[in-house]
């Protein structure tokens, strides 16, 4: 039996991706490498059924195929890029949070970033003079507005997030 060969487009036809399509290929390639992972775990479930462990293995086929067949399709330099961060993917189950909930899910590096500011700059956000295009581009803004957004403030003006701003 001959290994398939995966489709590659030649280097200069391949267009970068956007973030949304590289949300999505991290996404397939996480599935996968979960998929793999859950095999030996059910092995002796799929033996149970029959042709399970067969049909199970022309699945996880098709998945390697189309994401080895998307790679094919990025440049090199967007391709190295989820190389990097691949091998450290997994996909996790959380349950669903009711609407109105009071949890917030955040990443262990959001988590550390707000904790070293919260230790040591209490007055981070309180005197930030920050407006505009630079107020966007701060990294504890960006994270306040996912996780504890405001109404829109306009552009030009004080961070929503500064004390006198809130005050007002």
């Amino acid at each position: 039996m001959t290994k398939r060969k995966s489709y590659q487009l030649p280097e200069e036809d391949r267009e970068r991706i956007t973030r949304y399509e590289m949300h999505a290929v991290r996404w397939l390639i996480a599935t996968k490498i979960t998929i793999q992972h859950a095999e030996e775990n059910i092995a002796n479930r799929l033996e149970c059924i029959p042709s399970g462990k067969r049909r199970f293995r022309l699945m996880l086929g098709q998945l390697r195929a189309i994401c080895d067949d998307l790679l094919g399709t990025i440049p090199k330099e967007q391709r190295k890029q989820i190389d990097n961060v691949m091998h450290d993917m997994q996909l996790n189950m959380i349950p669903r949070l009711a609407p109105g909930s009071e949890k917030v899910i955040m990443e262990a590096k959001d988590l550390a970033f707000f904790i070293y500011h919260a230790q040591r700059d209490e007055e981070l956000c309180q005197t930030c003079v920050k407006d505009g295009e630079e107020c966007r581009k701060c990294q504890m803004y960006q994270l306040l507005v996912a996780f504890a957004p405001l109404p829109d403030y306009g552009s030009g003006m004080m961070c929503p997030y500064n004390d006198d701003w809130m005050e007002k």
